[in-house]
């Protein structure tokens, strides 16, 4: 393949793995921070009341980010001539990547084939398990590591994608901000109707 040609599908594989990663990272923290097993309780169920706040949006957003995470990583992997694919890249050491993450990427394929691509009437609900956090962490840490070590040999240059990794602590400020300003909202309403309006309050008793 032409340097150039080998060039681009690189920088287009380049910002494919931030997106599908950043979508990742903010899917996992919505999904994860309302499990006691992953937060303590307390903060569990801040988590939960803070979504149910705006519930219909927070459903919305995290299917949205799980099906854009399925759907960009997989990218990688396409063999249409007409697509971009590290399989233009570099063949072999694409297929042992395959090879090497192949639990993993077949439950995605199956996520995208039979529930997001369109919705298998067929399919069972156990036949489309999302892979495990762990599993999806090593996945995305291998397809880094590979996407590097081909840049690194191809162009001489490596990228870090810690503002995809980052994206968490934005949707933290999110919730946060949301709880502050749903708590600030019932304090304002309280003040206004048990103490503004209330025509008993001092000043007009006294």
């Amino acid at each position: 393949m032409e340097e150039n040609a080998t060039k681009e599908v690189l920088d287009y594989f380049r910002t494919n793995i931030f997106e599908a990663f950043s979508a990742y990272n903010a899917w996992k923290i919505i999904f994860l921070s309302k499990s006691e097993t992953v937060v303590p309780k307390e903060m569990a169920e801040k988590y939960v009341e803070v979504q149910n706040y705006h519930k219909d949006f927070f459903i919305t957003t995290e299917r949205a980010l799980l099906t854009n995470f399925v759907l960009l990583s997989l990218h990688s992997f396409d063999k249409r001539d007409d697509s971009f694919s590290l399989y233009k890249v570099d063949e072999p050491a694409t297929e042992k990547f395959i090879s090497d993450n192949k639990e993993t990427i077949e439950q995605l394929i199956k996520l995208r084939h039979k529930l997001f691509a369109h919705r298998d009437h067929k399919l069972k609900i156990t036949e489309f398990q999302i892979p495990s956090v762990e599993k999806l962490d090593t996945y995305f840490k291998n397809l880094i590591d590979f996407y590097n070590k081909k840049t690194q040999s191809l162009l001489s240059s490596t990228t870090l994608f810690t503002n995809a990794v980052e994206i968490k602590r934005d949707v933290e400020s999110l919730l946060q901000n949301l709880y502050r300003g749903e708590k600030i909202r019932k304090l304002a309403i309280s003040i206004e109707w048990e103490w503004e309006k209330n025509l008993k309050k001092a000043c007009d008793v006294i």
